[in-house]
């Protein structure tokens, strides 16, 4: 590993990790967005909103890139670790803004993880519902509760197709 760091190499880093903070807001912002239409089941809203989210997701794919391309001119491993021993391979007085920006990136990111989780949840559920009621339509639901007249549930009931297409 490398054991001086110049100070072009750390600016550089520095760009590419705060470049990388600024697309994760970004994303953050759009994950949030998609969870509200994907709430307020606006699904028209979504495939512009996906398509900003895959422009997103493939700007920050090129800014990693830059920022591990940087770290290994370094000779850093493209880790935590690597940025770690980069830590201690520079001046106190820039430990600081380094360790304060990455710790956003991270925290950034794991943020947008979950909430793309939680996206995905919801769309999930979503489709499990829309193939639920078109199966109730289609008379193939496996066991379709219907009320009777005394406000019970009939399991049991006879499957009948409501529409045809």
């Amino acid at each position: 590993m490398a054991t001086q760091i110049s100070p072009k190499a750390a600016q550089q880093l520095l760009q590419a990790i705060e470049q990388d903070f600024k697309l994760s807001q970004t994303l953050k912002t759009v994950l949030q967005e998609e969870k509200t239409i994907l709430e307020k089941r606006q699904y028209a809203a979504h495939p512009a909103l996906l398509a900003r989210k895959t422009q997103l997701l493939m700007e920050l794919d090129q800014a990693d890139q830059l920022r591990r391309q940087t770290m290994a001119d370094m000779g850093l491993e493209l880790d935590k670790g690597g940025f770690d021993f980069f830590l201690t391979q520079i001046p106190t007085a820039w430990k600081e803004r380094f360790q304060s920006v990455w710790e956003k990136l991270s925290d950034t990111m794991n943020t947008c993880a979950r909430l793309n989780k939680v996206n995905g949840k919801i769309l999930a559920h979503a489709q499990h519902s829309m193939e639920s009621l078109m199966s109730i339509i289609k008379g193939t639901a496996t066991q379709v509760s219907i009320y009777q007249a005394n406000g019970r549930r009939n399991m049991n009931a006879d499957h009948r197709m409501l529409a045809t297409a």
